[in-house]
């Protein structure tokens, strides 16, 4: 016997040596991602049966948000894995659900509070929050509490007590609808994704060079020529319901409209771009600069953002503004007309000045919407220009850790807010679990997302201060329907506890490892396509795809 103990010892440490880690077989139990605040566990479990349980919304019980919710974890997400649902004479198990504030009309704002207290005790668990946002995130933090006792053969969850809030007021996701077209439910499934990481933006990148799948009522001719096909676009309905179903679930919806580079697939608009010339002078069929000689494209643009944002309601409003120095030779520097102009403007040769003569008239713009937006730029419009000082500025430059906390070092140093996505790029392909580890031979080498904390610099406490969050970027060259998913999960998750976990509890990958562990099993057996992320190991209960369609033959 002892024998056998000590082989079995021995492998084990063997498999934990080999792989860099402890046992396969090891993670957590009940434990919450992202971490809480504040979490005290208690020493006992309590069982939990389906007809058992129940839930009381108080006097917010008309409250669709929280009907919702309700539904989802009631019927769903607190009793997920695919066992036989056993009914029991434990006495009745309640959670009740106490918000003070009412039930918004419309999806959250910036800044919202998301802060809940959470206790389960042997007889009741009771969720106490500001917002319903905060019951939201309450009620993901408790199903985290529920497990399967493999050995009694039945879901028990743990007794704990919890105060919670995020670090951070921006976790999102950015997509990228354009170089590969998403459908609406593949986005549906990463919202829900989202809300059980307690990610609360989605940066939807929604047109580029590649295409133009957002439908304009007002100037059809753009996704008219501009969508891969008729079947590539978004209806406002579509929008309408992506934004509706983001709210249930306590997420925003951004909107990104790039300008004046990234345009290509504008070309349904007569005049919209410059014409572009290779270095024989000969006319290229790629133009991908907005023409800003053309005082009626301004008046476009107004009237076109002007749509974009009775669609989409958040506050802020992403207009791109990146790489325009990768067009800029074709299409200005070669182009006798726009060189004309800038002569007559007096910019003499400087692209730059005609770049600020652009972003000049864009703030403008944004300044007199009817409904007031708060715009954000990528970085390079605080590189190479003069920024409103009433945007934000999205960073994405740097290639490790070091050097992205000297861009958000620079930019809030001049009291510019800032979000940030260079520590988080996934649509980069890494061999190894680079949530944690540095991959090496891989560009940027900026892996191990779990360490980027931005607000790692040396600066004041009132630059820090201008950090809103980050957002994980998942760009579309090599991204489509079949997956984003696995591409986007769980490494988005590390992410997801950098931006809401307190920095000084999360120090550590090998302590995080086991309830990342738990959180990619939990959302295996809800469904989802997530990719294992600690090496060789394995969940109770493994993804099983929907049963092929029997012949009809």
């Amino acid at each position: 016997m002892r024998l056998l103990l000590l082989i079995s010892l021995l492998f084990t440490f063997t498999v934990s040596w080999f792989y860099g880690r402890d046992a396969p077989d090891r993670w957590s139990v009940g434990g919450v991602w992202p971490l809480p605040q504040k979490i005290i566990y208690g020493s006992k479990n309590r069982t939990l049966t389906y007809d058992k349980i129940g839930i009381d919304l108080g006097d917010k019980k008309d409250c669709d948000i929280l009907l919702s919710m309700a539904d989802n974890y009631m019927n769903k997400w607190l009793f997920p894995f695919p066992v036989e649902l056993k009914t029991g004479d434990t006495d009745d198990f309640i959670i009740t659900v106490t918000v003070k504030e009412e039930c918004p009309a419309g999806p959250p704002v910036h800044g919202a509070s998301e802060e809940y207290l959470l206790r389960v005790s042997l007889t009741e668990a009771v969720i106490n929050a500001q917002t319903v946002w905060g019951a939201l995130r309450a009620m993901e933090s408790l199903s985290h509490l529920v497990f399967y006792n493999q050995k009694s053969q039945e879901y028990q969850i743990r007794t704990v007590e919890i105060y919670d809030k995020p670090r951070f007021p921006v976790r999102g996701i950015m997509i990228d609808s354009s170089r590969h077209f998403l459908s609406v439910n593949v986005i549906k499934r990463q919202l829900e994704i989202m809300s059980m990481n307690k990610l609360n933006v989605l940066h939807w990148h929604l047109v580029d060079s590649e295409s133009f799948p957002y439908t304009s009522e007002k100037f059809p001719e753009l996704h008219g020529v501009g969508a891969y096909t008729p079947r590539h676009v978004y209806s406002r309905q579509d929008i309408a319901d992506v934004i509706a179903f983001a709210r249930l679930r306590g997420i925003r919806v951004i909107p990104e409209f790039d300008l004046p580079g990234h345009t290509s697939s504008w070309r349904g608009r007569k005049g919209f771009l410059t014409e572009c010339f290779d270095e024989k002078g000969e006319e290229t069929n790629l133009p991908n600069l907005v023409d800003p000689m053309n005082e009626a494209n301004f008046d476009f643009i107004a009237e076109f953002l002007e749509e974009v944002t009775e669609t989409f309601p958040d506050q802020f409003l992403h207009l791109g503004g990146d790489e325009v120095s990768d067009y800029i030779v074709e299409c200005w520097v070669r182009n006798k007309k726009i060189r004309k102009f800038m002569e007559e403007k007096g910019f003499g040769n400087d692209t730059i000045l005609l770049e600020n003569y652009f972003f000049d008239k864009l703030y403008k713009i944004v300044e007199k919407f009817r409904l007031k937006r708060k715009p954000i730029f990528w970085q390079e419009v605080f590189d190479n220009n003069i920024p409103d000082p009433n945007s934000i500025i999205h960073i994405w430059k740097g290639n490790t850790h070091e050097e992205i906390y000297e861009q958000i070092k620079n930019i809030t140093s001049k009291s510019l807010p800032v979000i940030v996505s260079a520590c988080w790029y996934l649509n980069y392909i890494k061999y190894g679990a680079d949530w944690r580890d540095e991959i090496r031979g891989t560009a940027p080498s900026n892996s191990r997302y779990y360490y980027c904390d931005p607000t790692n610099f040396n600066g004041t406490d009132a630059q820090k201060e201008l950090v809103l969050g980050g957002i994980a970027a998942i760009w579309g060259e090599l991204v489509d329907n079949t997956n984003i998913e696995a591409r986007l999960w769980p490494r988005a998750s590390a992410a997801a506890e950098r931006l809401w976990s307190p920095a000084e509890k999360t120090q550590r990958a090998e302590d995080a490892w086991p309830r990342m562990h738990e959180l990619r099993c939990r959302l295996v057996s809800r469904g989802y396509r997530i990719q294992p992320n600690n090496n060789p190991d394995f969940c109770t209960f493994e993804f099983e795809e929907p049963p092929a369609r029997k012949s009809e033959l």
